[in-house]
């Protein structure tokens, strides 16, 4: 009798797997459509004067990665309404001006940093800041505006995929434009990751910046809500 009931259990389980397994992969398709928490909606780049910073004969460059703030991705969050741990990482792209010729990799200047937020209230727009200093225009040879960038979004340490929904808020004209855009992406990748750690630390974050750059960003932008940034551990 035991045995009839142990090949009865049996059967049930090999009827079960096959429907386990279609529940999974519809799970894991559900998830992987599953809306953004935060998109970019647009990234501004604003040279500013030297009597616009004070203490400061540099040009320095402001750029804003405006956020929306489009749904908490946990349910079980304490509050629905604010999405909690926000990385923004703003990469940038720009040719030496000088360079004999500007469009090869080796003369392209790679900056790259990281912003964290404390949290985003959901519907709402979010400016998160970054600030390249005045010295760095005639030792880089740069211009105001880079050749190419991008923006990674992540939160709660997931990142958020590059997708046909969001591929054109967060990289780009000059790297969205090319029809093969796996290709390009691969290569720029590359020259990121071999060049960006050569030029560390220059493009800096809001709460990184000098005294003067944040008295600007705090006093003078009196129209702007700045978000709570978060210092990483060992920065």
């Amino acid at each position: 009798m035991k045995s009839i009931k142990y090949l009865f259990t049996l059967l049930l389980l090999a009827a079960a797997l096959p429907l386990l397994g279609q529940q999974q992969s519809q799970q894991k398709a559900a998830a992987s459509n599953k809306p953004d928490a935060v998109g970019v909606n647009k990234v501004d780049f604003k040279k500013l004067q030297p009597n616009e910073i004070q203490s400061s004969e540099g040009q320095w460059t402001r750029i804003e990665v405006e956020l929306q703030i489009l749904g908490n991705p946990d349910e079980n969050a304490n509050n629905q309404q604010w999405v909690r741990n926000i990385d923004v990482e703003l990469t940038l792209v720009y040719k030496d001006e000088k360079a004999k010729d500007k469009k090869a990799l080796e003369n392209m200047v790679v900056m790259k940093s990281k912003a964290r937020l404390f949290a985003g209230k959901v519907n709402s727009k979010v400016p998160v800041v970054f600030y390249i200093p005045g010295e760095a225009y005639p030792i880089y040879r740069i211009m105001q505006e880079p050749f190419a960038w991008s923006v990674q979004l992540s939160v709660n340490g997931a990142a958020i995929p590059l997708t046909k929904n969001n591929y054109k808020s967060m990289l780009s004209k000059v790297l969205t434009k090319s029809s093969n855009l796996t290709q390009v992406l691969e290569s720029y990748k590359k020259l990121v990751d071999k060049a960006s750690q050569t030029n560390s630390g220059v493009l800096i974050p809001l709460p990184n910046c000098p005294f003067n750059v944040q008295w600007y960003e705090y006093f003078k932008n009196t129209n702007l809500k700045i978000p709570t940034y978060i210092k990483e551990e060992g920065r």
